[in-house]
């Protein structure tokens, strides 16, 4: 009998080992279970990249926000615990050879641009807001929508509030008309679409107390009473409703800073803007928040310093004014000539949001380009504002990413090599495009644990394949955990970042109809369970295309697949 029990548990010892004799090794070892499924599309001895495309801020730094596009002028509300940034759209700009040039405010501020976030890490591009169709577009790519205004407008520095107004929660922007005016746009979501609620700038030079103070050609004072810039709106909607809006600034006249009750509609003035203050220094940047029961207006000096004063009633008597946020250019080494801001809570914190020119010189070029940035606000028990630091690390996530819900490509933590443009028929409007092999988009801390089933094992991706070729390929490697390579602590021009390795846990393929949307579903190489980075990296077989600061612009198309939506499950 024991004889017996021998002999088979040798043959079946025997058979096991023999299955894993013959079992093929996974082609990807680092994987943890890699079937090897499209393993060749993403192999480096068969053409693709062996460094992947390089990002614009460093792995695990949240700022700035995005890196696809810019935004200087950062406004801030929060909406259903998420928040919500608009930012004036710096757009770049060409010489006639397509090469990269410097911004000018007249032609390079195109537009609004938007974007929000649950967490403060993975940002959702919201895309351009075409206001009044000035300056001409530079985008290639992603050119004006619809205009919002009847009336030509330019829109820079943006303030965005929301209000209830009988029973419904509505949705307002006001913008600068270079420094000629102020003008409002409004929505009944938070993400738009926006509509013009007048035929008109809502304050304009004809507005009392708001005229000019310089002749047409700005060489002599004709009115020192009046206001020099009519620009840079900061608006808010105290707890009892009312509304409330700050503007003015300039180096010009006797006192340039203006403030006015709103209407109960928020589009018209319950009367004459006031002179008040001025308050001193006032150049630029204009921000009013009610914290702690407690006023705060802030705005910016000549220079690019944030000063802060406050009171305990909008229209009530302000403290001295105190620094706050030194310059950009000073503390981070940009190539700034201003700043702007905008101090929010969200979460029981307290940031600022602010613009910086950091992924420019990222970048390859020594140009300004603004991009927002968010850093902590600490408020003394006195209720005193300290100091304020810049810094590319950023602010910690706040709660982690859920892989489970249906996700837009364009809700990005870091990526490399990709832009966003508008697309009617994607899920939110909005595509991941540009995408060439090494290109990748990546999103900090998605939580796995969150699944029904134990973790997920299942993944779906929504893309747009391109028109031609027709025998185009595309396909997705998903990674856990990559690291970081090359530059380590701030991108200046010529150093470069970007990430490398992690672990595969499944590959999509895509070929489709041309010019047509395509979803495909996985089952994934195991079952993911745990908080990790999530990484998609792009392969495209028409090859690999590096971004240069001298390929900018062509590197702005549409040949591959785009990026629509993902889930897991």
């Amino acid at each position: 009998m024991k004889r017996m029990r021998v002999r088979i548990t040798f043959v079946v010892l025997l058979a096991i080992g023999l299955a894993f004799v013959n079992c093929p090794e996974p082609d990807n070892k680092s994987s943890g279970g890699d079937k090897g499924l499209y393993a060749d599309l993403f192999d480096t001895a068969k053409g693709f990249p062996a460094e992947l495309s390089n990002c614009w801020k460093i792995y695990g730094q949240r700022n700035a926000l995005i890196t696809q596009g810019f935004g200087a002028d950062p406004t801030v509300f929060v909406y259903n615990d998420r928040v919500y940034l608009f930012a004036s759209n710096d757009s770049l700009m060409y010489d006639a050879d397509g090469k990269v040039i410097q911004m000018t405010y007249a032609d390079g501020i195109q537009g609004l641009r938007a974007i929000s976030s649950a967490d403060l890490a993975n940002w959702t591009d919201h895309g351009l807001i075409n206001v009044g169709n000035t300056p001409a577009s530079t985008n290639t790519l992603d050119p004006y929508g619809p205009r919002v205004t009847s009336y030509d407008t330019r829109a820079w520095a943006p303030s965005a509030v929301w209000k209830k107004i009988n029973g419904q929660d509505k949705f307002f922007i006001y913008f600068a008309n270079s420094g000629n005016g102020i003008g409002v746009i409004t929505a009944d979501n938070p993400a738009g679409p926006w509509t013009s609620p007048l035929n008109k700038l809502l304050i304009d030079r004809d507005t009392p107390t708001c005229q000019a103070v310089t002749d047409a050609e700005d060489k002599e004072i004709i009115d020192p009473t009046g206001v020099y810039w009519l620009f840079d709106p900061g608006a808010m909607v105290d707890n009892d409703g009312q509304g409330y809006i700050f503007f003015g600034g300039g180096n010009k006249g006797d006192n340039n800073a203006r403030r006015v009750k709103l209407g109960d509609n928020m589009i018209s003035l319950d009367e004459e803007p006031q002179r008040w203050g001025p308050p001193e220094g006032l150049f630029e940047d204009n921000e009013i928040v009610k914290i702690n029961n407690k006023y705060y207006y802030s705005y910016c000096k000549n220079g690019g310093m944030i000063a802060y004063m406050a009171s305990d009633a909008p229209f009530g008597t302000y403290s001295a004014a105190k620094d706050i946020l030194r310059s950009p250019q000073s503390q981070l080494g940009t190539p700034d000539q201003n700043n702007h801001h905008c101090i929010f809570q969200f979460k029981g914190d307290t940031y600022i949001a602010y613009h910086a020119s950091s992924v420019s010189p990222a970048m390859g070029t020594t140009f300004r380009y603004r991009s927002s940035h968010i850093n902590r606000v600490n408020i003394n028990s006195d209720g005193d504002i300290s100091p304020i630091t810049m810094n590319r690390t950023g602010v910690p996530q706040k709660g982690n990413f859920n892989p489970y819900a249906l996700n837009e490509a364009e809700t990005i933590g870091i990526m490399g090599g990709i832009f966003t443009r508008a697309d009617s028929e994607a899920g939110n409007g909005m595509l991941v495009t540009a995408i060439d092999s090494g290109d990748w988009v990546a999103v900090y801390k998605a939580d796995f644990s969150a699944g029904d089933s134990g973790g997920a094992k299942k993944f779906t991706a929504r893309v747009r394949m391109p028109e031609t070729p027709a025998d185009y390929v595309g396909a997705i490697e998903l990674r856990l955990d990559p690291e970081r390579e090359g530059e380590a602590a701030a991108l200046t021009t010529g150093k470069t970042t970007r990430i490398k390795g992690g672990e595969v846990i499944g590959r999509v393929k895509f070929e489709g109809s041309a010019g047509e949307f395509t979803e495909v579903t996985i089952d994934l190489y195991k079952t993911v369970t745990g908080t990790h980075d999530l990484v998609f990296v792009f392969y495209s077989s028409l090859g690999a295309k590096p971004i240069t600061a001298a390929n900018m612009k062509e590197s702005h198309h549409k040949n591959g697949f785009e990026f629509d939506q993902w889930q897991f499950k």
